[in-house]
Parts: C-alpha cells; sequence; structure tokens
C-alpha cells in the first residue's frame, strides 16, 4: 500500500511539474519598432574606440583604446536618408577627421529590414561593410557602428573600430 502510494505521488508530481513548464506565449507591448526610421538622419561622431583583436583573443589587458582626442574625430558626419520607408542614399563629410567610412556618397542598404546588423555602403562599384552595435531607439539617440580592418592576404580581422554617434 505504501508502495503504491509513493508511486502514485511521484507520478503526480511528475505530472504537475511538466505541466508547469509549458510554454506561455507572449504578445508584443505595443507596436512593433522601425529601426529603419530611426537610423534616417544626420549623425555626429562623438566617440571613436580602436581595439587590437589580437590582442583581445589572446586575453591581454590593454586591448581597447580611446582615440577620439587623438584626431579631431568629432568633426566626421553622416548622413542617412530613407526612400519610401526603405534605405536610400547617404553622405559623409569627414571635415577635419579621418576617413572612418571612405566613401563621400552613395546608397546604403541593409541585411534585414527588421532586425538590421549590417549596413553596406554602396559607390558605384565599390562598397563598404558597417555593422551595427547599438540601435537608436526610444531614449537612446546614439548610433554604435564597428568598422573592421583585415589583413590582406588571410583575410583576418587585425584592428577594429568602434565609434558612437550622436543625432543632429
Amino acid at each position: 500500500m505504501k508502495i503504491g502510494l509513493k508511486k502514485s505521488l511521484l507520478v503526480l508530481s511528475a505530472a504537475v511539474f511538466f505541466a508547469a513548464c509549458t510554454p506561455v506565449a507572449h504578445k508584443e507591448i505595443g507596436e512593433q519598432r522601425n529601426i529603419l526610421s530611426s537610423l534616417e538622419g544626420t549623425w555626429k561622431l562623438t566617440k571613436a574606440t580602436q581595439v587590437d583583436e589580437a590582442a583581445k583573443a589572446k586575453g591581454f589587458p590593454f586591448k581597447e583604446l580611446d582615440i577620439t582626442n587623438l584626431f579631431p574625430y568629432t568633426d566626421f558626419k553622416l548622413t542617412l536618408t530613407l526612400n519610401a520607408g526603405a534605405p536610400g542614399t547617404f553622405t559623409t563629410i569627414p571635415g577635419a577627421s579621418p576617413k572612418i567610412i571612405k566613401l563621400t556618397s552613395g546608397t546604403w542598404t541593409v541585411d534585414d529590414a527588421q532586425q538590421p546588423k549590417n549596413i553596406t555602403l554602396s559607390s558605384g562599384a565599390t562598397s563598404e561593410v558597417v555593422t551595427l552595435g547599438g540601435y537608436p531607439v526610444a531614449a537612446s539617440n546614439t548610433l554604435k557602428v564597428k568598422v573592421e580592418r583585415k589583413e590582406a592576404a588571410t583575410g583576418k580581422v587585425v584592428i577594429s573600430y568602434s565609434y558612437e554617434f550622436a543625432k543632429q
């Protein structure tokens, strides 16, 4: 009798445990964000950071360096426009800043319109890819992008630059 009662309690507790583990469907709170519209506008560079990727991979303590004040990086401006809600044209104005993006104007596209990771800037046959590090949505008006510099022979990323822009 005791064994039967113990088995019944074990089966009952297992059933309660598995019933409690069923996933719950959560609905979105409010409207879905339009990331592309938040990217539109004129952006001014506010911070530049250089990352030594080899040092980062090896766990060295000195792998990042804030280079914002080494050169007049804050002169750099990037303007992104939309065309009927889709990526349109871009312009860059380096001023006295180093050309962190080599192209001065052209068109831009994203890899995914809902949740973009990469922005491809194109001018004719030349293109440059920047990786988004953060979306400028809600209370944040900061656009974060990352540009990687690769070794020509191996294609290995040697140095990357993280840039933060503020909307003008």
